[in-house]
């Protein structure tokens, strides 16, 4: 049992060291005007909701940057894997404010370790581009789950419509 031990707790840590998310290996960040012209979408905004371990975001846009006009509420994948994890996911923190870097993959926002994506500071303010924008009054691109929100209103409004009419049929029987 003695020689086997020392082989067994080396296939253990194998084990788990192998089943541990990699480090990012990411480029070194490029100059944030740089990013900028790179970038598909870039806006400041403040996280208001989360979703999968942090990783989906729900942001209330401040100012868009770049790209096409965003609605005042805007969700961002922080993971290229929907249930799983990788080496460059990007986490956030409720509540806090960033300027963020965003892809547009298959009509959603998504972002990742490696980009540009950056808390908010109030120098970051001398950056601002002059053709900055405020967020549309459009509504809700998403819910933090990824179901858009409307969808979720319609299977609110079944629900309902629903109890009414169980309600309304026992009182009538």
């Amino acid at each position: 049992m003695r020689k086997l031990a020392p082989g067994l707790l080396s296939a253990a840590v194998g084990i788990l060291v192998g089943t541990m998310p990699a480090a990012a290996s990411c480029a070194p960040p490029h100059p944030i005007e740089e990013a900028l012209s790179g970038s598909d979408s870039v806006f400041v905004g403040t996280v208001v909701g989360l979703a999968n371990g942090n990783r989906i975001a729900t942001f209330a846009v401040d100012e868009v940057w770049r790209g096409p006009d965003l609605p005042a509420r805007t969700v961002v994948r922080g993971s290229p894997e929907e249930n799983g994890i990788t080496s460059v996911d990007r986490s956030w923190e409720a509540g806090g404010k960033y300027l963020v870097f965003a892809a547009v993959v298959n009509g959603d926002l998504a972002d990742n370790a490696c980009s540009n994506t950056q808390i908010w500071s109030d120098d970051l303010a001398a950056r601002r581009p002059s053709d900055a924008r405020a967020p549309t009054d459009s509504g809700d691109s998403g819910s933090p789950g990824g179901l858009p929100s409307t969808l979720l209103l319609a299977v609110g409004m079944l629900a309902a419509i629903g109890l009414v009419s169980v309600l309304v049929f026992r009182k009538a029987g």
